[in-house]
């Protein structure tokens, strides 16, 4: 397995690996593309794949957050690995990078995850994460 920074060539496999476990609909190859040269382009955002016999089996992306009123952090804002791959470190390989890039900075490293989701939260914890807080989240589409 190797980790490697994301390139437009992973659109597909970033895209492939996040529908099959319910991110997004796999059927717009053109907006996932777009999406990810933005990302790519941002000096904010860094993008891992793992990447195993030329295939993507995984994708972290994460940001340098920036808040008018509070410390900067480093912020996970998407974690995937295919359900065939998960269970043999490649997760564990991609949020190294994230905690790698927060310790260079140096930042604190932030992960949000569905309260649901007990595996996400084994996961983080079993890499150091520590529960900082619970929060409500509002949304509106006007």
């Amino acid at each position: 397995m190797k980790i490697r920074l994301a390139t437009p060539k992973d659109a597909q496999g970033i895209s492939r690996v996040a529908s099959a476990l319910g991110y997004l609909p796999h059927d717009d190859d053109a907006l996932i593309l777009q999406r990810l040269e933005h990302l790519l382009a941002s000096r904010h955002d860094r993008i891992w794949v793992a990447e195993q016999a030329g295939e993507v089996i995984g994708w972290l992306h994460a940001q340098h957050v920036f808040r008018v009123a509070s410390a900067d952090f480093i912020e996970i804002l998407g974690l995937s690995v295919a359900q065939e791959a998960q269970r043999q470190g490649a997760g564990r390989a991609l949020a190294t990078q994230a905690i790698a890039w927060a310790s260079d900075e140096p930042l604190t490293l932030r992960v949000r995850t569905h309260e649901a989701r007990d595996v996400a939260r084994e996961f983080y914890a079993a890499c150091g994460f520590t529960l900082a807080k619970t929060q409500c989240v509002f949304q509106m589409t006007p």
